[in-house]
């Protein structure tokens, strides 16, 4: 779905030259025609918009503000509030965000919580980008415009404390919770548990469905699951990931379909992966390091 830190690899490939300008919108300059995915999609690679504009093109739905969307809560990446986004002061994509407003010279920044289902596939309107943790997938990308990568991560196995899964052959014993619409269902069916998971259409309903012991697992992001760990006072942790076939998920900020705003969405990541800051951000905001979490592979 939608995932640290020292190890972190943080995707930093792209074609072209970013300018980092200052606007509200109103440049005389003509927006970057943002290039369309491969027309045959096989992956993440294939399903981004690979154009780097300017800055100084983006053109706000709202004037003068920067209006980002997500679907809380995002424990590391959105803080402050699990259901209000006008308290959100802190986080990985919060902290993107501001980047994106200093760099579009925007006077406002709005967060609106919108359900994760909806954004990914293009129901949410009135709005100029969501950072939501959200995979790449060719699927998304035939609603939605996804910009450049900016995170990878593996899906994690967040359990009550005390509980092991060491190995392939205990996975498919859980009794497994994943939340609808996100990546993890897809690898589930990879794992083939003996039980059917348990689908939770909200994120907090399956933390606690955790807690109550309906299920013995839950799996999203490595990276969210390590954030909900460190709220929990010790009683969750994250005790494996999973090394999954196509390597890791891949973030991408989506932005709507016809939206001439991708190119210039690029241009920050570009300049924050090539200024160091975007690393920096991770290391600051999602401070448990995944590279110490045993890693199981599906092959």
């Amino acid at each position: 779905m939608r995932r640290y830190i020292r190890s972190l690899a943080v995707v930093g490939l792209v074609v072209g030259i970013a300018a980092c300008g200052s606007s509200s919108g109103s440049s005389a300059s003509k927006p970057t025609t943002t290039k369309a995915p491969a027309a045959t999609c096989t992956g993440p690679a294939d399903a981004y918009v690979k154009t780097v504009g300017k800055a100084s093109d983006f053109k706000p739905v709202t004037a003068d503000t920067l209006t980002v969307v997500t679907s809380l809560p995002g424990p590391g990446f959105f803080e402050g509030s699990d259901n209000d986004p006008t308290k959100i002061t802190s986080g990985y994509e919060y902290d993107i965000a501001k980047a994106m407003q200093k760099a579009f010279g925007l006077k406002n920044l709005v967060i609106r919580n919108e359900g994760f289902d909806a954004i990914t596939a293009g129901q949410v309107t009135k709005y100029d980008v969501a950072l939501s943790q959200i995979s790449i997938t060719c699927d998304r990308a035939k609603v939605v415009n996804f910009s450049m990568p900016y995170f990878k991560s593996n899906q994690g196995v967040l359990v009550r404390k005390g509980t092991k899964v060491a190995d392939l052959a205990a996975a498919k014993k859980v009794q497994w919770g994943v939340q609808t619409g996100t990546t993890a269902v897809d690898l589930l069916k990879k794992i083939a548990p003996d039980s059917e998971p348990r689908v939770y259409q909200q994120l907090p309903d399956g933390y606690t469905a955790l807690q109550a012991g309906q299920v013995d697992a839950f799996l999203i992001d490595t990276a969210i699951n390590l954030g909900e760990a460190a709220r929990s006072g010790g009683k969750f942790e994250v005790v494996a990931q999973f090394d999954q076939p196509g390597g890791p998920d891949q973030y991408g900020a989506i932005i709507p379909k016809g939206s001439v705003n991708t190119g210039a969405i690029n241009a920050v990541f570009k300049q924050l992966t090539d200024s160091g800051e975007i690393k920096s951000l991770a290391s600051k905001d999602l401070t448990a390091d995944p590279g110490t979490i045993p890693v199981i592979t599906i092959k």
